[in-house]
Formats: C-alpha cells, sequence, structure tokens
C-alpha cells in the first residue's frame, strides 16, 4: 500500500486520538452518574469529564480543518456505490455526534449556572441561568452518546467486514493505521 492510498498521518492520530478520547468520556460520565453523592471524588470526574469534552470540540474543529485540507483517499470504485454513500453519510453522521455529544453537555452546564471548564480555565458562558433549558439539555446529553455508540460500533463492524470478509482493496481500514 502507498502512502497516497493512506490518510495523512495529521489525520490518522486526530481519528484515533479523537475516538479514544469520546469513549473514555462517555465511560467516564456512566461511572460518574452511578456514584452516590457522599463519595469524595465524584465532583472531580465531573471536572475533568466536561474538561475532556470541551478537548473534543476543539479537536473536532481542527479535525474537521484539517480533512477539509488534506486530500483524502477515495473509497475504492470496486466497493458498490451503496456502501461508499453510506460510509460518507455514517461518517459525516460521527462528525455531527462527536460535535452534538459535548456541546449539549455545555450548554446543560451552562443553561444549569454550572461552570465549564477547560482544565484550569474557565469557559466563556453563552447562555442565561434557565432550568428549563438545562433540563432540556440534560436530556439531549444523556441520550445521543447512545446513538453516537451506535454508529461508532456500525463504523467498527463496517471497517472490520471490509478488512476480513471482503476483497483486499476493500480494506479501508489500512487506510487509517
Amino acid at each position: 500500500m502507498s502512502n497516497s492510498d493512506k490518510y495523512p498521518i495529521l489525520m490518522r492520530l486526530m481519528h484515533w486520538t479523537v475516538g479514544l478520547l469520546i469513549l473514555g468520556i462517555i465511560g467516564a460520565g456512566w461511572y460518574m452518574v452511578g456514584l452516590e453523592d457522599s463519595v469524595s471524588y465524584k465532583y472531580d470526574i465531573y471536572h475533568w469529564h466536561k474538561s475532556f469534552g470541551v478537548l473534543v470540540i476543539f479537536l473536532l474543529f481542527a479535525r474537521l480543518v484539517i480533512r477539509w485540507a488534506s486530500k483524502v483517499p477515495k473509497l475504492p470504485d470496486s466497493m458498490p456505490a451503496y456502501q461508499r454513500k453510506l460510509g460518507t453519510l455514517v461518517h459525516w453522521l460521527l462528525y455531527l455526534f462527536m460535535f452534538l455529544v459535548p456541546v449539549s453537555g455545555y450548554l446543560m452546564s451552562d443553561a444549569g449556572g454550572r461552570d465549564v471548564p477547560l482544565f484550569n480555565l474557565v469557559m466563556p458562558s453563552f447562555l442565561e441561568k434557565n432550568q428549563d433549558l438545562a433540563s432540556f439539555f440534560h436530556e439531549v446529553h444523556h441520550t445521543i452518546p447512545y446513538i453516537l455508540l451506535g454508529i461508532v460500533v456500525l463504523h467498527t463492524l463496517a471497517a472490520i467486514k471490509h478488512r476480513y470478509f471482503d476483497k483486499p482493496e476493500h480494506d479501508v481500514l489500512r487506510r487509517m493505521l
């Protein structure tokens, strides 16, 4: 495989970094909401969860700029057209939900009158305190990670299918390794 068949190294690094961050943030989110309020470190996890969520927002913007500025290898012409279209749709849905999950968390905290940290910094507030709006974003933020995970599973299964069950030229995973 030539380097022209692979994504540029910066895109590959961003892919795996953001993917692992998102999975870690979702796992931490599930863990922290299950803790009793009496657990001494519970709100430390919230701080890190929010900080890494904000970091993901910035990394996604950087990732989109890098994607638009880079030469992206096209899918093999021998791959059925419906699979190429579905793959493109899944990628854009991934971007959408990777953005919506942390932004909904940011807006949930902001509307709830809680600071949104980026490690030792406090991010700007965009909303007036509004409990109804905070409740809406709470529901969104607690629901859409499941949709994101479903899309990630679909993305992963497709990569495995193409790697191990299709023609060798359909192995799109190798482009991201």
